[in-house]
């Protein structure tokens, strides 16, 4: 199960692909190669990634009436939480204080970029 979402979630790479820009971004296209080592900023970018994408979906959901695309983006917003939660729980175990900081931070960012924040 846990291999399908992965799969499934990959296809999401390009999800929001548009003429003026990519919206949703892939961890290995965002992570330095001199960091790639590093496991808690792998989990955070992981975890930003995941939640800016599952923001995007939300936005466009919010956007749509077409029933076949809002059902596109319930799926792919809940593979977001489902990434998004594996990284904070994994990053809970790792350094607790980290993950306190970053999704301050994280909220601090989704306001003033979004100009709104959903949980």
């Amino acid at each position: 199960m846990k291999r399908e979402n992965n799969k499934r979630y990959d296809q999401y790479e390009e999800f929001f692909e548009t003429d003026e820009q990519q919206l949703a971004v892939t961890v290995s296209e965002a992570l330095p190669s001199e960091h790639a080592q590093n496991p808690i900023l792998q989990l955070q970018l992981t975890m930003a990634t995941n939640s800016i994408n599952h923001e995007y979906a939300r936005i466009e959901f919010d956007d749509t009436d077409n029933s076949e695309r809002r059902e596109e983006l319930l799926e792919f917003m809940s593979l977001c939480r489902q990434k998004y939660f594996e990284a904070r729980q994994s990053l809970e175990v790792h350094d607790p204080n980290a993950l306190q900081e970053f999704e301050a931070d994280l909220m601090r960012q989704k306001v003033e970029t979004l100009g709104r924040f959903n949980a």
